[in-house]
């Protein structure tokens, strides 16, 4: 090779770093058009003489039971309690800002005016969907035909409507008659939480004896969810047990509980037959603790109706009643030793209602907020059960009892709690069945455990629809558009290089 070849030989790095550079353009040409959602492409509309808007700051990841929610610069965001009472205290204007000081002569200096303040994105709880289920001849509905409906259902020409709450689901009925003075979509079949327990308690107190001893299991020591502490291979009263789950809804002591009446599917078995015969029909356990577990369900309406019969047992009336109990102590694996303790009542309405005698509350990230309360005013006792809130206030429950005492010899009441052994299960009205189709609005999978959903013309709930595309799923695709162009970046230079390392090698064989 003369000297005049090696002067016009380029070297083997501007070849590479072309190469790099060209696939650098074509994985940006690429990704690009997708980077951004359409819908952000466009700009905000803007009023002549007012302030450039401002796009909302990129919110966090809301969980599946939460909704994102856009709050105005300056807003403070209010604990929600009523529906419209949250709207937050308003941002205060601000002050226009002064001109700077004239000077003979001079023209004033305009003043920039202040970067507008972005509206922020935040997280909020919503409101359960409920399960779907078929639509049912009203004339066999648990309680009455008027039951069969959604919505707020009420016979009241005489009296004001009852409180807006924000429950997708409640019952309020006389506690010694069973009759129902309000409702609000009663059969709405939605998850129980901890209000679970009240039917657990209703099944195992007649069958237990509160002085028998039970030795604590592992498994119930491990409980998910709220413990009250019990130590594995420790000795603890059954009535210690009733007043841990009741009182501070403690999960380890309902699978305590669970050992001494035969094991825990044993005792799920029992609660789905005690459900059946008092005709809680919407009522299905899984987790006798409460937790969101599989198809496992309740309504408004059988809350009310297990609340009922529980409260006709002393041992549960007098538990549920409690303010505050001992819990005996125990050694744990490491030989510690640990003294009792006291148990508090979480039940928030036992403290702030007058004449508050119970029951149960409950909340869990997919049921949100259930209760049942009862309390007695002026020789009546009135029962409420609550599903699907995003308030866990005692204030609504009191508002909705308050609308009873204050209305029950003015209602006609529009169904009543039946009594055990009395109502079979509803039966699904007959539907015109669905032609099936190929495309997207096609027959699809239920949720676990539901019966199949009416025709045209159901009463029943209807399935949730499918949520619209978020800007979080544009930001994924946005994410894998990327990663797929740098893989596709690393390959090419590393075929590049390859390229080069070959073609020097021929040429020095060559040489």
């Amino acid at each position: 090779m003369t000297p005049r070849d090696r002067a016009r030989r380029r070297p083997w790095t501007t070849t590479v770093a072309g190469a790099t550079l060209s696939a650098l353009g074509l994985t940006l040409a690429v990704t690009t058009p997708y980077a951004v959602p359409a819908a952000s492409a466009a700009p905000l509309p803007r009023v002549a003489g007012s302030r450039p808007q401002v796009m909302p700051q990129a919110g966090p990841t809301c969980a599946p039971w939460q909704t994102s929610t856009t709050v105005p610069p300056g807003v403070v965001l209010k604990p929600r309690v009523f529906p419209g009472d949250e709207r937050g205290t308003p941002a205060v204007p601000p002050k226009p800002a002064p001109s700077a000081p004239r000077t003979a002569g001079k023209p004033a200096t305009p003043v920039t005016p202040a970067t507008p303040a972005k509206p922020r994105v935040v997280c909020r709880n919503a409101p359960p969907a409920p399960f779907p289920h078929a639509a049912w001849e009203p004339e066999t509905v648990v309680g009455g035909s008027r039951l069969a409906g959604t919505g707020v259902v009420v016979d009241a020409p005489d009296a004001a409507a009852p409180p807006e709450v924000y429950d997708v689901s409640y019952v309020l009925a006389d506690l010694d008659s069973g009759e129902i003075l309000a409702a609000k979509s009663p059969h709405a079949w939605l998850r129980p939480a901890s209000t679970l327990k009240t039917l657990t308690a209703l099944t195992l107190l007649p069958m237990l004896d509160p002085r028998r001893v039970v030795v604590a299991s592992e498994e119930a020591q491990s409980a998910a969810g709220t413990r009250v502490g019990i130590l594995a291979g420790n000795r603890y009263p059954v009535g210690s047990l009733v007043d841990a789950m009741l009182m501070f809804s403690a999960n380890d002591a309902v699978y305590a509980l669970a050992d001494a009446a035969g094991g825990y599917e044993r005792t799920v078995q029992l609660m789905n037959a005690k459900a059946t015969e008092i005709g809680a029909h919407d009522t299905v356990t899984v987790d006798l603790s409460g937790l969101d577990e599989g198809g496992q369900r309740s309504s408004a309406y059988d809350l009310a109706l297990i609340g009922r019969d529980a409260m006709r047992l002393p041992s549960f009336r007098a538990a549920i009643a409690k303010r505050d109990a001992v819990f005996p102590g125990g050694k744990d694996r490491y030989g510690k030793v640990w003294p009792a303790f006291h148990v508090y009542n979480i039940n928030d309405l036992l403290t702030h209602y007058p004449g508050a005698i119970g029951i149960k509350p409950g909340r869990t990230d997919r049921a949100q907020h259930t209760f049942i309360g009862a309390a007695t005013r002026g020789g009546r006792s009135l029962v409420v059960a609550q599903m699907g809130s995003v308030t866990g206030s005692w204030k609504p429950t009191a508002a909705l009892l308050d609308w009873g005492f204050a209305n029950a010899d003015r209602i006609t009441p529009v169904g009543r709690l039946v009594e055990p052994g009395e109502a079979a299960a509803p039966t699904p009205a007959p539907t015109v069945p669905a032609l099936p189709t190929d495309g997207p609005d096609g027959p699809g999978d239920g949720a676990a455990g539901a019966a199949p959903t009416g025709g045209a013309g159901a009463t029943g709930t209807p399935p949730a629809t499918a949520a619209p595309a978020t800007r979080e799923t544009a930001y994924n695709r946005m994410l894998s558009l990327v990663a797929l162009g740098a893989v596709g970046l690393v390959v090419t230079t590393g075929a590049v290089l390859l390229a080069v390392v070959l073609r020097r090698r021929r040429r020095a064989r060559v040489r």
